[in-house]
């Protein structure tokens, strides 16, 4: 009688559950109220305080501590076409052009796509894509040098998160390199109970009782072992998993890094 009353229960929450064009619309609110702070929350900045210099400048540093770290790798890295997933208004895309020869940004909010196109310095080196997709069949296999995702994974439900982790992989190329962030569960129990909820229905008419009509900025994760099953079942080979610090500090998070390697013909 419980798993069958269990059974029921999932089967409510599939139904229900949150598709893309949710969380599409939960972040063209904040390109449109907040971009700068809805991509990086630094406290004091809430409100349009960022300065666009430091804004973009922080990504610059990141970038820069990024490719140190590739570079002590034992891996003979292109600096060729690099992907930024999840590029909000180009903050890292941006950035990343100073390192490879040109660099595509994607986003699902197309308010933010469009403040990219906007901000841009480097031209046709960067270019901005909006994807609305829970693919990212715009591109094709063995495309990209380097992927690199920030805060971004950990916004969407799991469900989209591990397609586009499996993705990554596809449009990579042979002795290409992936890094990508994604927290592995809350720290508090509480917060893990309500985890299979917050993709829900529910949990959106709960959001909007209780904000209106502002942006909520939801966190999701998916366990550590599960990201390296996806990893190891495509057959990547993965370089290291770091305990990583930019998530919700509620939320214990790490850092990936995955080599693809080269298929025997």
């Amino acid at each position: 009688m419980l798993h069958h009353r269990q059974s029921r229960s999932l089967s409510f929450l599939a139904h229900n559950s949150m598709d893309l064009k949710d969380v599409q619309q939960n972040w063209n609110r904040f390109g449109a109220v907040d971009p700068f702070w809805a991509v990086l929350a630094w406290p004091g900045m809430k409100g349009n305080q960022w300065d666009s210099e430091a804004f973009f400048a922080t990504g610059r540093d990141e970038i820069t501590s990024v490719m140190d770290y590739v570079n002590s790798l034992p891996v003979s890295l292109s600096h060729g076409t690099a992907l930024d997933f999840g590029c909000g208004v180009g903050r890292l895309t941006e950035a990343l052009a100073d390192h490879f020869d040109s660099v595509h940004g994607v986003d699902i909010s197309d308010s933010m796509i469009e403040l990219a196109r906007q901000l841009s310095q480097h031209g046709d080196r960067c270019q901005y894509h909006l994807n609305v997709r829970d693919d990212l069949s715009l591109f094709e296999e063995d495309t990209f040098d380097f992927i690199y995702s920030n805060i971004t994974l950990q916004h969407m439900p799991p469900r989209f998160s591990r397609r586009y982790i499996l993705e990554f992989m596809r449009i990579l190329k042979s002795g290409g390199v992936a890094m990508f962030q994604i927290p592995d569960h809350p720290r508090h129990p509480l917060q893990r109970l309500l985890q299979p909820i917050k993709p829900t229905a529910f949990w959106r008419r709960y959001q909007k009782l209780r904000y209106g009509e502002r942006p909520a900025m939801n966190m999701y994760g998916i366990p550590k072992k599960d990201v390296q099953r996806l990893i190891s079942t495509h057959g990547e080979q993965l370089l290291a998993i770091q305990p990583d610090g930019n998530a919700d500090t509620d939320w214990v998070s790490y850092r990936y890094t995955i080599l693809k390697t080269t298929r025997e013909s």
